[in-house]
C-alpha cells in the first residue's frame, strides 16, 4: 500500500521530535562537566569563563543555576563584590517566586522538567546567604555579614511554612549558628555569639549529639566555656566545665585569632532513579541506595505504573581530613557541614510532595499521545493512527527523564579550626591534608587583632570516582594536565 506523502511528512516529524527531546537524556552533571573540571584544578578564572559561555546556563529557565554557579566561583577567585552582585540577583530571583511561562509549562508536561525554571532546592537557597557573609566579612563588612549569616535559617523557616503538609525537615542549620556565633565575636558582641554557639550546642543534643552526620564539635564546646566565662556566667560555665572538661588553657582569649575554612571535595550530583507503584505506593526499585515509599492519595487515578525522579550522587572526596600546622603546634579541622545527608534530606522531602503530581504529568503525556493517534486516524486511516501514537509514546518514553539540575560548584564538606595569631611572630601554616595520599600548602594571615575568618578552597584532587559525564559535549581537557603531585607543597598569601 502506497503511503500518502503527508503521513510521511507527520511520521517524520514524530521522529525529529524523538530524536531533538532525547538530548534531555544528558545529565546536568554532563552540562557543567567542562567548568567544573577547571574548579577541580583550581583554574577558577577559566571556570568562571566556561559558565558565561555555557549554553545551557545561558537559557532563561537556567538563570538561577547560572547565578549560583558564577557566584561561586566568582567568590573562589576573591572576587567578592562581584560575587555578591551575582547572589544578589539569585536571592531577588528566589524571592520573587520564580514561575514558568506558558510555553515552559506546555514544555515540561510534554518533555520533562528540565524545561520549567529551575527553581533550586531549599538547601541550596540558604547556602547563598552563607557565601554572601564571607564576602561581606572580606570587603570589611562584618555586620553586613551578619545580617546574611542570620538569614539562613530565617530562610529555612520561610521557605518550610509554606508548605502545607510533608514539611521539611531539615529546618535549621547548626553550622548557620556557628557562623553567626563566629560573626558576633568579630563585631565584638559577645552575648549574642553565646547565644548563638548555645542554640547551635542545643540542635547537636537534640538530635544525639549529630546533626546531618555531624558530631558535635570539640571547637563548639571551647567557644561556649570561653564566652561564658568572658560574660561571668558562672551558673553556664560552670554546667559547660563539668559537661565538656576541657582544660582551661585550650579555650582561652587571644587578641588576635584566625577562623579558618576548609571547604574539601564537591558536593552531591543530580542523577535519576526509577520508582514504581507497587500496592497503592511509589517505592524504589533496582536502587539499593535509595531506600523510597510514598504512599499514593487512595481515588488517585495516575495512568501510570512509574516514574523517573531525581536522587543524589555522593562524589567521594580524595582527602579524609586536614590539620594545621604552626609553631609546632597542631589543630585538626573539625567536620562542620555535610552536604549530602542535607541534600539527601531536602530532596526526599520535596519529592514527598511532588511525586503525585509529577505521575499526573506523566500520565498527561500518554494521554497526548492517544490523542494524537486518533487525530492521525481521522486524517489518514487506522495504519497512520497506529504508528504515530506508538511514535508519540516513544517520544514520550524517551523524554521522560527527572530533572538532574543542582548547585554543583558547592562542595562536599566544610571544615574549621580556630589558630592565634602573634603581632611580632611567624603567622604562617602548613595545611597537611591526609587520604590517598597526603598532600602540604602553605597560607600566610597577616596579623589583626580580633576575629578574621579565612576560607580554603580544597577541590584538587576532588574525588577518587569522580561522577564522568555519560555524554562528551566537547573533548576532554583533563587528559592534557598533569596531576597534582604527592606531598606537594605550595605557598599562598591570605589578606
Amino acid at each position: 500500500m502506497r503511503i500518502p506523502t503527508k503521513f510521511w511528512f507527520q511520521f517524520i516529524s514524530v521522529g525529529v521530535l524523538i530524536i531533538a527531546l532525547n538530548s534531555c537524556g544528558i545529565t546536568y552533571n554532563d552540562r557543567s562537566y567542562e567548568f567544573q573540571n577547571e574548579v577541580y584544578y583550581r583554574n577558577f578564572d577559566k571556570a568562571a569563563s566556561l559558565i558565561e559561555d555555557n549554553e545551557f546556563l545561558s537559557k532563561k529557565r537556567n538563570h538561577l543555576l547560572y547565578l549560583m554557579e558564577k557566584g561561586k566561583v566568582e567568590h573562589m577567585s576573591g572576587n567578592y563584590k562581584k560575587s555578591n552582585q551575582l547572589f544578589e540577583e539569585a536571592y531577588i530571583l528566589i524571592d520573587d517566586r520564580i514561575t514558568a511561562n506558558a510555553g515552559q509549562a506546555v514544555a515540561a508536561k510534554l518533555t520533562n522538567p528540565m524545561a520549567a525554571p529551575y527553581r533550586g532546592e531549599d538547601f541550596e537557597k540558604v547556602m547563598i546567604h552563607y557565601y554572601m557573609a564571607l564576602n561581606y566579612f572580606q570587603l570589611g563588612m562584618p555586620n553586613e555579614a551578619l545580617v546574611e549569616a542570620k538569614r539562613i535559617n530565617i530562610k529555612l523557616q520561610e521557605l518550610n511554612q509554606k508548605y502545607k503538609k510533608n514539611k521539611n525537615k531539615y529546618t535549621e542549620d547548626a553550622f548557620a549558628q556557628i557562623l553567626q556565633g563566629l560573626l558576633y565575636e568579630a563585631t565584638g558582641d559577645i552575648n549574642n555569639a553565646f547565644i548563638a554557639y548555645r542554640n547551635a550546642e542545643e540542635l547537636y543534643v537534640n538530635n544525639n549529639n549529630s546533626y546531618y552526620g555531624v558530631p558535635l564539635p570539640y571547637q563548639l564546646k571551647k567557644d561556649l566555656l570561653r564566652t561564658s566565662k568572658q560574660l561571668g556566667f558562672t551558673q553556664e560555665y560552670n554546667k559547660y566545665a563539668s559537661q565538656f572538661n576541657i582544660p582551661e588553657k585550650e579555650f582561652e582569649k587571644h587578641p588576635a585569632e584566625a577562623v579558618i575554612f576548609w571547604e574539601n571535595g564537591l558536593g552531591p550530583a543530580k542523577d535519576q532513579t526509577q520508582i514504581t507503584v507497587v500496592d497503592d505506593a511509589f517505592v524504589a526499585v533496582n536502587d539499593a541506595n535509595n531506600s523510597i515509599f510514598i504512599p499514593i492519595p487512595p481515588g488517585t487515578d495516575l495512568g501510570i505504573t512509574s516514574i523517573a525522579i531525581p536522587k543524589y550522587v555522593q562524589r567521594e572526596s580524595y582527602y579524609k581530613g586536614a590539620r594545621l600546622k604552626f609553631n609546632n603546634k597542631e589543630e585538626n579541622f573539625e567536620l562542620v557541614e555535610d552536604f549530602f545527608p542535607i541534600a539527601e534530606q531536602s530532596l526526599h522531602d520535596r519529592m514527598l510532595r511532588e511525586v503525585i503530581d509529577i505521575a499526573l504529568r506523566v500520565g498527561a503525556k500518554k494521554a497526548t499521545s492517544a490523542s494524537l493517534g486518533a487525530l492521525a486516524k481521522e486524517i489518514l486511516g487506522e495504519d497512520a493512527k497506529d504508528l504515530v501514537k506508538v511514535g508519540a509514546d516513544i517520544a514520550g518514553a524517551a523524554t521522560e527523564k527527572a530533572d538532574t539540575r543542582n548547585w554543583q560548584t558547592l562542595p562536599a564538606t566544610i571544615s574549621y579550626a580556630r589558630v592565634p595569631l602573634t603581632e611580632n611572630g611567624n603567622n604562617t601554616f602548613i595545611i597537611e591534608k591526609y587520604g590517598k595520599s597526603t598532600d602540604r600548602d602553605t597560607i600566610s594571615i597577616d596579623y589583626k587583632k580580633g576575629l578574621q575568618l579565612v576560607s580554603y578552597f580544597d577541590v584538587g584532587k576532588a574525588t577518587t570516582n569522580y561522577v564522568e559525564p555519560k555524554f562528551k559535549l566537547k573533548k576532554d581537557e583533563a587528559e592534557q594536565k598533569t596531576s597534582i603531585p604527592t606531598d606537594s607543597t605550595s605557598t599562598r598569601k591570605i589578606n
